[in-house]
């Protein structure tokens, strides 16, 4: 196995992606960064929150609506690359700490260059259905079928609009990844078995 390697999971939206990761850093006793972790380790990089704001998966709420409020602003911070820097900062941060698991943020693209760590990227899927499920669950959610229909595309959209929006390769498509899975095909704890299997014999 390698010393320093790096687990970045991209994902449809409710598709267990994130339960995934969590669990592969367990059973790897490895760090885990989500949202909430990489929030925190911008904080302690001195980078302001309205910046990590901007690289946040979320460009209808945070990118674009920064467009329509200050145009000028997002155009100076996206044109001085203060966006991509800081977001770059963050992420290769938590990787120099060590083996970990990177979910979302792009971190497969914004590490794959750099020669001291081996990137593993994986996609995560499921079945639109069961990510309507998932989300009524999770969220007591009081939408129709319809509704949860249309806020998944949308959470999805937002997802790849902003990662296309950085970077050349295109978010989902499965020759950008190391592996795909579909967590409606496969159980969690499986899909975490490959990984772990492929990891051990680099």
């Amino acid at each position: 196995m390698k010393d320093h390697y790096i687990i970045a999971i991209g994902r449809q939206f409710a598709s267990g992606g994130r339960e995934i990761g969590r669990m592969l850093a367990d059973k790897l006793g490895i760090d885990f960064y989500d949202s909430e972790k990489l929030r925190a380790e911008a904080k302690e990089l001195g980078i302001e929150d309205g910046i990590f704001d901007l690289f946040d998966e979320k460009p209808t709420r945070s990118f674009l609506f920064s467009v329509v409020m200050d145009p000028y602003a997002i155009d100076s911070a996206v044109n001085s690359g203060k966006v991509i820097e800081a977001q770059r900062k963050v992420i290769q941060s938590a990787a120099d700490k060590g083996p970990c698991v990177i979910v979302g943020r792009r971190a497969d693209k914004i590490l794959e260059d750099n020669e001291a760590e081996t990137v593993i990227s994986v996609f995560i899927a499921a079945d639109m259905e069961d990510r309507m499920t998932r989300v009524a669950e999770r969220e007591g959610s009081t939408m129709n079928e319809k509704q949860l229909r249309k806020y998944i595309e949308r959470k999805d959209r937002e997802r790849a609009s902003y990662y296309n929006y950085f970077f050349d390769g295109k978010w989902g498509r499965a020759d950008n990844y190391t592996m795909c899975f579909s967590t409606s095909r496969m159980e969690k704890e499986k899909i975490c078995e490959i990984i772990i299997d492929y990891i051990e014999n680099l």
